[in-house]
């Protein structure tokens, strides 16, 4: 049996912690007045969903290049 590869295990935590900041994101723009509180989560939300989109996009283009023998 093959042992599983820790670059799996990162991606997916955040793969989870980027669909969870842009689901949190996207629910409290709905909202239409917004406390302070909300505001201050709401503006972490959509970083921690911009970075974590870099971050996932980033080593998916190396892993390609990878297989494509470049």
């Amino acid at each position: 049996m093959k042992p599983t590869s820790p670059f799996k295990y990162v991606f997916a935590t955040v793969l989870g912690l980027t669909i969870l900041s842009g689901g949190m994101a996207f629910y409290l723009a709905g909202q239409s007045p917004l406390t302070e509180s909300q505001d201050r989560i709401f503006d972490s939300a959509i970083a921690m969903w911009t970075m974590g989109t870099a971050a996932l996009i980033s080593p998916l283009g190396s892993y390609a290049d990878k297989d494509s023998g470049e």
